[in-house]
């Protein structure tokens, strides 16, 4: 089982996060990305996270607690992944050096996508379709088309 920290002020994003992590049996630990002080320094080491999401805004300048990330020994090798709605994220993402980005809004598939690159994820995998000959299908039709003879006892009276 993952830890998983996600560092977001979006409730809506931190939701769809937190179903997407439970169902794949992951721990999330979430955690606001509005300011960066010692207590959610602190939260971030003791959740010794393997991967972390981080949301970029425009509305507040959180690329510092990536930089917090990178700096602290603790997190320094942990993958960072942004999450944001601004058109120039993969720019963000590469300039930055992030290990990955994802655009808000996103399907759930993408994010099970991006996160399985670095988590034991389960895969989606296609059920094998299984081959009726069509003679046998057309034996199956034609049965179901006779009339059913019913023998039922008449009543004595």
């Amino acid at each position: 089982m993952a830890r998983v920290v996600c560092l977001s002020d979006t409730v809506s994003l931190m939701r769809a996060v937190r179903e997407e992590i439970a169902a794949w049996g992951h721990t999330l630990y979430p955690f606001p990305c509005s300011r960066l002080n010692d207590a959610l320094r602190q939260a971030v080491r003791q959740a010794s996270p393997d991967v972390i999401l981080l949301e970029l805004t425009g509305a507040t300048d959180n690329p510092h607690i990536y930089f917090f990330l990178r700096a602290d020994q603790f997190t320094r090798n942990v993958p960072v992944i942004f999450l944001s709605a601004s058109p120039d994220l993969a720019m963000f993402a590469e300039a930055l050096g992030a290990n990955g980005s994802l655009r808000i809004p996103f399907e759930r598939a993408m994010l099970r996508r991006v996160l399985g690159n670095y988590l034991d994820m389960p895969r989606v995998v296609d059920t094998p379709r299984i081959e009726v000959p069509r003679s046998t299908i057309q034996r199956y039709a034609s049965l179901l088309q006779r009339p059913q003879l019913m023998t039922v006892a008449a009543p004595a009276w």
